[in-house]
């Protein structure tokens, strides 16, 4: 794997997404390159703060029945 493949996969890498051939190929590059190594550590460290500030609410239930019911209708 050349490093223009491994930073096409290194979001998929993050989150986890990659096929086991994928992950392979992509953690054997980053043994061998120190670039795409420290590249993918920074996107990790970026992720994990981005998941900290972000603020979750809980959708109101009365919302949470209106699409439920705007689905529902559609469906049928």
């Amino acid at each position: 794997m050349n490093c223009q493949k491994a930073r096409v996969l290194m979001s998929a890498a993050v989150d986890f997404e990659l096929s086991l051939k994928e992950e392979q190929g992509f953690l054997l590059h980053l043994s061998e390159c120190k670039e795409c190594q420290d590249e993918f550590d920074e996107a990790k460290k970026t992720k994990m703060i981005i998941k900290e500030k972000i603020v979750q609410f809980k959708a109101p239930q009365s919302l949470i029945d209106s699409i439920m019911e705007l689905t529902s209708v559609s469906v049928h």
